[in-house]
């Protein structure tokens, strides 16, 4: 970063909307926050500190200047509940927040979070200096089996092999506009933000109020704003295949998060390519080819392992597979991988086993299988952790946080293919505990991801001959339609409402039914208003399903838009 500061100071760096920094400008702010933190009590080289921003230009200068002050920032994402906030700030231990204004209040007491410096994320070593290759960048917390969530630090050698990896790829540099609109606590913003800073192109974030779950408005800003590279996670890529029209400037569309489906039509317009990889390895393991020339038989590869990567599938005896089609789990080694977990050093010995051929290797707990042209496949999680758009989920912190519940006496979580064929996540509980406390009490708690889409009351939880929870034994009908669904009354556009609502939801619902509550997330909200503005020909936008959830209260704003010609 310095690099590009000295080399081409007035060289665009950020653009949001009619705000824009050049590199110099950036490197220059970023020095007073790196001023800011080095004046925060306790302040020492290796620290951890916090940045709690909107999708902005301050919130990279925050990042940039929390590494000039020698430590490791933590993004955390301002549309997480209260709560949530709370218990990574606690998990974390002592550390200091830099927040903008409007965010500080949500900070809690340094006393609640365990202090206020900033300290050393152990057991794997201090964040030292932004040029110290073994010091720690960044720390994202995900999900956790334990029920609460599990930090993973990231240091500098593996995000610059990262980095270097792209900016060869992908021709990421000088002059390209590179758009970003991954999840502010998702760990492919940092694959987007300094994927692009580092090489010197121009990072393009879009403007407050464009709604970055909604594939229309993200069309609309990637052409406005003439980006010529994007992220967009598997669901809005699949989405984007779908669209009418593409941003002629767009030349280069990256993926992952989550198993890829559909392949883009064979004249389509831009080059796609697909990725995998979790956090513990530094955003991307491997990489797939332009997916427009691909073979389509199955579903599109995860390609194979980026620059200094390694790769191995085992069987559960350890035995190496080679063999196409053979299935095992995937482990990871190399410079990609993760530092460990924050202050757990138990876990980081459970999963980063070291030794094994004279490496340290990352079980992934996914199943793969090599093809024939020596490329990976996604087969399935071995575990309870599930990927829902594009987030990692644990199953079990779903249940733990369930069982805290007054009320609630069992829990079990699970998974199914939705009617779209998004996966939908169903709670299962027993106790007296009525279903709108349990949703309330999770949304308190929980990240909105995690929310499940349908929380049932049943009299037992299925257990397997070991005593365990029988996922397998659920019951999956509640996502089926039945005849005995509520019949809709009223007008022509409420029973058409319906009928698009139950298309993607699996059940018809009932005129006084709440999208988000019966089993509607951003996604199929998104979705469900691509097929409003087709069916009924109107301009309206995915920020009224949020505003009027209610189906009723839904479908009398769309007659309104239809009356007025909008």
């Amino acid at each position: 970063m310095e690099r590009w500061a000295r080399r081409g100071p007035h060289e665009p760096a950020v653009e949001c909307g009619k705000e824009r920094l050049t590199f110099g400008e950036l490197w220059d702010r970023s020095a007073e926050v790196a001023a800011d933190v080095r004046d925060m009590a306790g302040h020492a080289p290796g620290g951890l500190v916090a940045t709690l921003f909107t999708r902005g230009i301050p919130g990279v200068v925050a990042q940039l200047g929390i590494w000039r002050a020698e430590c490791a920032y933590l993004p955390l994402d301002p549309s997480l509940p209260d709560d949530r906030i709370r218990t990574v700030l606690s998990g974390a231990g002592q550390l200091g927040v830099v927040a903008e204004p409007e965010q500080r209040r949500r900070i809690p007491d340094p006393d609640d979070a365990g202090g206020g410096a900033p300290t050393s994320p152990s057991p794997y070593g201090g964040a030292g200096d932004a040029g110290t290759a073994g010091g720690a960048a960044y720390v994202i917390y995900t999900s956790g089996s334990t029920g609460t969530p599990k930090g993973v630090a990231v240091g500098h050698r593996s995000l610059v092999n990262l980095i270097d990896w792209h900016g060869r790829t992908y021709g990421t540099g000088p002059g390209v506009r590179v758009g970003a609109v991954a999840g502010l606590g998702f760990d492919a913003s940092a694959w987007e933000v300094w994927s692009t800073l580092a090489n010197g192109a121009t990072l393009v974030l879009p403007e407050i109020g464009v709604d970055t779950a909604d594939i229309t408005a993200i069309t609309r800003y990637l052409d406005a704003c003439t980006v010529e590279q994007c992220f967009l996670s598997t669901p809005l890529a699949e989405q984007f295949f779908a669209l009418d029209a593409i941003p002629g400037s767009l030349r280069i569309m990256t993926t992952g998060g989550d198993r890829l489906r559909l392949y883009p039509p064979a004249d389509f317009p831009v080059a796609v390519f697909n990725h995998y990889g979790p956090t513990e390895s530094t955003v991307v393991t491997t990489a797939g080819s332009d997916l427009r020339h691909a073979p389509r038989t199955g579903l599109p590869s995860i390609g194979r392992p980026i620059a200094n990567a390694t790769v191995r599938l085992t069987d559960p005896s350890g035995r190496v597979i080679d063999a196409p089609d053979e299935e095992g789990e995937l482990w990871v080694g190399g410079e990609v991988l993760a530092l460990g977990y924050h202050r757990d050093g138990a876990m980081t010995s459970e999963r980063f086993v070291r030794g094994v051929d004279d490496l340290t290797w990352y079980r992934t707990g996914d199943i793969c299988r090599w093809n024939e042209v020596g490329e990976l496949e996604f087969v399935e999680r071995r575990d309870s952790q599930v990927s829902l758009r594009g987030h990692r989920v644990e199953l079990a912190e779903i249940e733990q946080t369930a069982l805290d519940v007054p009320g609630v006496e069992q829990s079990a979580a699970t998974v199914l293919p939705g009617p779209d064929g998004d996966p939908t996540l169903l709670l299962f509980h027993c106790g007296a505990a009525r279903e709108d406390e349990v949703r309330a009490a999770l949304a308190q708690r929980l990240p909105a991801y995690m929310v499940p889409n349908t929380i049932h009351h049943v009299e037992r939880i299925p257990l397997n001959a070991n005593g365990k929870i029988d996922r397998g034994a659920l019951p999956a009908a509640v996502l089926t339609t039945s005849s005995a669904d509520v019949a809709l009354t009223g007008g022509t556009t409420l029973e058409r409402m319906a009928d698009i609502w139950a298309q993607y939801l699996g059940h018809r619902p009932d005129a006084q039914d709440d999208f988000f509550t019966i089993g509607g997330h951003s996604i199929r909200a998104a979705r469900v208003t691509a097929e409003v503005r087709k069916q009924f020909a109107v301009n309206i936008g995915l920020t009224v399903l949020f505003s009027t959830p209610v189906l009723a209260d839904y479908a009398s704003r769309v007659d309104d838009l239809v009356r007025e010609g909008v």
